[in-house]
């Protein structure tokens, strides 16, 4: 029976990876079981083909939706930044 999950890339730290699995929560990963290109925030597509004696599990980095989940996350500051006065601040 073949699966799929989304991880997300949270951050790195040392030789684990964090990552948001399906949007439910975040786990750490032994860096070496992700892509070599992965980094933070990008999105990682995973099939899951588990057998009675075996699965497979192939991690792919999906440019296309993490392209897609980076524009929205500056629209989203974007929108923030308009209705910030500013001020609150001082340094």
């Amino acid at each position: 029976m073949v699966e799929t999950h989304r991880l997300i890339v949270d951050r790195h730290e040392d030789d684990l990876v964090v990552v948001e699995v399906d949007g439910r929560g975040f786990v750490d990963l032994p860096r070496w079981l992700l892509p070599a290109s992965a980094r933070a925030d990008d999105v990682l597509a995973v099939t899951v083909d588990a057998g009675p004696e075996r699965a497979t599990i192939t991690i792919v980095r999906d440019a296309d939706a993490t392209a897609r989940a980076r524009d929205a996350a500056r629209a989203a500051v974007e929108r923030l930044k308009r209705r910030d006065p500013g001020g609150d601040i001082v340094l």
